[in-house]
């Protein structure tokens, strides 16, 4: 039988606050996995999907520019193993700035990749995926998912997915200030309007607060 989906009903997506945000990034500051370590820093600091994270190359690293440029996800489909689309829209694929925390870090980790590769050599083969398996294929994105678990285990943070990191993120962009439209493009979301739709709680805070801004500002001259 077919069932009518429920309209106008959003399951809001659980997020990591301030302190539990801050928590995460000083202990993956330390964590020991270089790929754990890089791969949910990425998501914390750019917002990913983890399908793109697993998409990710180093020739889409420019350090000079401090430019990210996102082409292409990797996707876990049943009956057909672990197939990369390039992005085609303009707003899916996009090049995104990054912060020079996350340079600093990527710079340590392509050291690492860069000698894990001599190590491994042939079995490795001529990937250029900042994450892939021992023989150089691609990685499922699943398994940041199992990355996250474990690191929250160790910091007795909430279990949440990979998903959430991406709303932690664009969370955390709105309320510090990032316009709508500006958020929308690191996002590759279709419009700003989405954007703000996405994140109507956080929205509604930010218009609460401007309406408190403005009031005091404007009863100097009532």
């Amino acid at each position: 039988d077919y069932i009518a989906p429920i309209q106008g009903y959003k399951k809001e997506v659980k997020i990591l606050n301030d302190k539990e945000a801050k928590i995460l990034a000083n202990y993956l500051h330390t964590e020991q996995n270089p790929r754990w370590k890089i791969a949910l820093l990425t998501v914390l600091f750019m917002g990913l999907r983890r399908g793109e994270l697993a998409g990710l190359e180093w020739k889409d690293i420019d350090y000079e520019n401090k430019a990210m440029t996102i082409s292409r996800s990797v996707q876990d489909i049943i009956g057909f193993g672990l197939i990369t689309k390039e992005l085609k829209t303009e707003n899916s694929k996009r090049t995104i700035s990054m912060p020079d925390k996350l340079i600093d870090y990527l710079k340590e980790y392509e050291v690492w990749w860069l000698n894990q590769k001599k190590y491994l050599g042939d079995r490795l083969g001529d990937t250029d995926r900042l994450f892939c398996t021992e023989d150089g294929t691609d990685i499922s994105p699943g398994l940041f998912r199992v990355w996250l678990q474990k690191t929250l285990a160790k910091v007795d943070l909430p279990k949440v997915t990979l998903h959430s990191l991406r709303h932690t993120f664009a969370t955390h962009a709105l309320t510090s200030g990032v316009d709508a439209k500006t958020l929308s493009r690191i996002l590759g979301h279709t419009n700003a309007s989405f954007t703000l739709d996405t994140y109507t709680h956080v929205t509604t805070d930010m218009q609460d607060k401007a309406a408190e801004i403005v009031g005091g500002f404007m009863s100097d001259f009532i």
